[in-house]
């Protein structure tokens, strides 16, 4: 089977190759087990210029064909443009036109967009304006009410087949009247793989990674090492993170005022690696009042490492998380929910090591690649 997949915007900036938004990384896995199963893959993604740079997790026999780009776009450590706006008409029909034109050419029997509700609407546009082969589209998260529906509505109606990679997506369409197909995925990075042979140090850390924004619970993070920081003395409270245009205040000053407190910044000194930083955790906090992407990778990174995990209790998380046995989900946006969950697994460090072994073993049994290819083929083969 040959197989176009849609991307709009694989390349990044330069430095940050291997620190790829999990939209990006899950497509790109996915196409590399059908293409190890046998099936002709190809990638159609945007142009992009100097500064810019494919990622290392693409298989690098995947041909890749460039489109144009017909919105604005900010990198990962500014935002110059409204990421929601800027789309530019003249060059989305080039960006129809040369899609159409890649499919007709390389005779794609599929083509596969991944991305959120306006990769939808393309997919569902370029069928309307005479894409010949069947559209499929992968969606990691529900953006509804739509602007114009009554135009979306009949893009959405044009895709030949909609899938998700989990039940509270499937969900949420089914309740705006749209079926999606479930398939089934894996976790690309392995921490512990990622380390290798390198030696661990003692499990005493509790740490934070992500960008550090109040999306992503950060503050509330600040106000929970604030309280449990000088009551566990012989705890780490530490932050790995990467620069943010919107860094929530206090970070900074949690590290001077407390000597347990400690924020590692991207690009990592030598020495200093996330594998390790997970490895030598004890429990990691990632309590997000959004998910980008459902799964949220960075909470099934951790989980897949044998750390504990405590999430906010919405959407995929409560997929992820098994609460009170492979990590604690708490109240979206509430510190003291947070804080009294961390209390509670830092003075049972015993059972919460437990957890973490328990979360190592239950994301290896639900969350691996064994099924993708057969999923993902059974859905191209009914609508072809």
């Amino acid at each position: 089977m040959k197989i176009g997949n849609f991307i709009s915007v694989v390349a990044g900036e330069m430095g940050f190759e291997n620190n790829v938004s999990g939209h990006i990384q899950v497509p790109l896995e996915g196409m590399a087990h059908l293409k190890h199963a046998g099936h002709d893959v190809h990638l159609i993604t945007n142009e992009y210029g100097e500064g810019r740079s494919l990622p290392n997790c693409l298989d690098p026999g995947i041909p890749v064909h460039h489109v144009t780009d017909s919105r604005k776009r900010g990198g990962i450590l500014t935002r110059d443009a409204d990421q929601g706006r800027g789309t530019r008409l003249g060059d989305l029909r080039r960006q129809v036109a040369q899609i159409k034109r890649i499919c007709r050419e390389q005779q794609f029997d599929v083509l596969h967009l991944h991305g959120y509700n306006r990769t939808a609407h393309l997919g569902g546009g370029l069928r309307m304006l005479g894409l010949s082969c069947p559209a499929v589209c992968t969606v990691f998260a529900a953006y509804f009410p739509e602007r114009f529906s009554l135009v979306t509505r009949r893009l959405w109606k044009r895709l030949d087949a909609v899938v998700a990679g989990t039940d509270c997506v499937v969900e949420h369409f089914g309740r705006e009247g749209i079926h999606v197909d479930r398939f089934r995925h894996g976790i690309i990075r392995d921490p512990l793989a990622e380390h290798g042979g390198q030696p661990v140090g003692p499990r005493k850390r509790v740490l934070f990674w992500r960008d550090p924004s109040v999306e992503n619970g950060a503050d509330l993070t600040v106000t929970a090492y604030r309280v449990l920081a000088p009551k566990y003395p012989d705890i780490d409270f530490d932050f790995a993170i990467r620069p943010h245009w919107d860094q929530v205040p206090g970070i900074d000053e949690l590290e001077s005022e407390f000597q347990n407190v400690h924020v590692h910044r991207f690009p990592y000194p030598e020495g200093t690696t996330l594998p390790g930083l997970l490895l030598e955790s004890i429990c990691v906090l990632q309590p997000m009042r959004h998910l980008s992407i459902n799964p949220q990778l960075v909470i099934a990174e951790s989980l897949v490492a044998g750390i504990a995990t405590v999430a906010s209790d919405l959407d995929s998380n409560r997929e992820l998380v098994q609460d009170g046995v492979t990590g604690r989900l708490v109240r979206t946006g509430d510190a003291e929910d947070l804080i009294r969950a961390l209390d509670a697994l830092l003075a049972d460090p015993e059972g919460t090591l437990r957890m973490g072994e328990a979360a190592r073993k239950d994301m290896a049994c639900r969350w691996n690649w064994s099924h993708l290819v057969e999923d993902l083929v059974g859905i191209y083969e009914r609508v072809m």
